[in-house]
């Protein structure tokens, strides 16, 4: 299980570490730990359940020791308490190190892989900035959706087996970790040259990714700087594209 990679990666820069600020928007949401460092991830509202028994602790989670909301990406099935374990596991990234690495970079997610004009392309959530981007520039785009109500151009996830081994390259909302559809989907991507990971909720730790199929991470580091906007903001319901400003894009091939 990848998040099971990513949690024992990150457990030990969280020993000692304690939660010290928490924001949950309609489209994000963000944790601050006491050692300034922050983490965003995604917020599945249509797939929030009974929010009233969503977050185990809520009301009480400044203080919370860091390492006990990570575990919820292990043992909730909750998808706002998964969020909200990724978010805190998000922020230990160790984004100095990984600006040193050669594989990584501050490009787009679009842009951190090559695409030809002859592709056929999977996008596994309506992640607008690269529809928008590979629009009219490849063969055919093929975009999915869960749930019942989605336009007539996007197919439902369960049209996953039989269209994703026909793409050439593949992007992921880092969503599908938050709701458990990740590791199935990738089943399908056979033929793909390139699978990347999309969105805020990646989490940046490529060696948990190593022969999972994923082939680069693209996610965003948020600047401590930045806390009071970036709070602000998701308590505003701000979604990716007002949030972004606050942060700084960043992109990680992953190695085997």
């Amino acid at each position: 299980m990848i998040l099971e990679r990513v949690y024992d990666l990150v457990l030990p820069r969280l020993t000692g570490k304690k939660v010290r600020d928490v924001r949950v928007g309609l489209a994000l949401m963000a944790v601050e730990l006491d050692d300034s460092s922050i983490g965003v991830t995604y917020v599945l509202r249509k797939e929030t359940g009974d929010v009233c028994k969503a977050i185990p602790h809520g009301g009480n989670l400044v203080g919370i020791p860091a390492e006990e909301i990570a575990a919820w990406v292990l043992k909730s099935n909750n998808v706002l308490a998964t969020a909200m374990g990724l978010a805190v596991i998000n922020s230990q990234v160790e984004f100095d190190k990984l600006a040193q690495d050669k594989n990584s970079d501050d490009r787009d997610a679009v842009f951190s892989i090559e695409i030809q004009p002859t592709d056929t392309i999977g996008v596994i959530g309506h992640i607008g900035p690269v529809i928008v981007r590979l629009n009219g520039k490849v063969k055919r785009m093929i975009i999915f959706e869960r749930g019942e109500d989605i336009p007539d151009h996007v197919y439902p996830e369960s049209a996953q087996p039989e269209l994703l081994p026909e793409c050439q390259a593949v992007f992921v909302t880092s969503a599908s970790l938050i709701n458990g559809t990740l590791e199935n989907l990738l089943k399908y991507c056979t033929n793909a040259r390139d699978v990347v990971m999309v969105g805020s909720s990646t989490p940046l730790y490529p060696e948990a990714f190593s022969g999972t199929g994923v082939t680069v991470l693209a996610g965003t580091r948020w600047l401590s700087v930045n806390k009071d906007a970036i709070f602000a903001d998701i308590s505003q319901c701000a979604g990716m594209k007002q949030l972004i400003k606050h942060g700084q894009k960043i992109s990680v091939r992953v190695q085997g």
